[in-house]
């Protein structure tokens, strides 16, 4: 299992957001392995895809996957390696499935965390959406990795994991 050391903490209006800027070993699969309860049950809306949106497969479609706009929508995922997976891609995560519409990405900006960011009318705006929003998790990757949550169990856990 991949240690999670090396992370920063930050809290901001009910979430808590963790990143690890340094850990070029370190991606979201690793996040979900090792929190399951992550992913498994949930929603996820796609924002971000190797830089890019989601192009789905035909099983994809059939699985029920599905896109509004650019986003791409799961159905309940019952298993962490359903998820596709590259680079630069970003997850919201919901408890029910929901209609997103629109989200500006700024995980393909160069050093993006929602953390901290020097563009900040871009960190402004990616606060305002996630607020409007209301996901229960992001998962992404970029340069680093970052998990913002709002579940106060996965605090705990990753607290504990990133010995915070």
């Amino acid at each position: 299992m991949k240690e999670l050391t090396g992370a920063r903490h930050f809290e901001r209006d009910g979430y808590h957001v963790f990143d690890w800027p340094a850990r070029r070993d370190l991606f979201i699969s690793h996040l979900w392995e090792r929190f399951p309860d992550l992913v498994i049950g949930r929603y996820l809306v796609n924002t971000s895809f190797d830089s890019g949106s989601l192009t789905l497969s035909e099983s994809e479609a059939a699985a029920g996957w599905h896109k509004i706009g650019e986003l791409t929508h799961s159905p309940k995922i019952t298993e962490f390696e359903e998820i596709p997976h590259d680079q630069y891609d970003e997850w919201l995560v919901f408890e029910q499935a929901v209609d997103v519409q629109a989200f500006e990405t700024l995980v393909n900006y160069g050093g993006f965390s929602p953390i901290d960011f020097s563009w900040e009318e871009k960190l402004e705006l990616y606060w305002r959406q996630v607020l409007q929003l209301k996901p229960l998790h992001i998962i992404a990757e970029n340069d680093a990795v970052y998990l913002v949550t709002r579940d106060a169990s996965v605090v705990a856990r990753v607290m504990k994991a990133a010995d915070l």
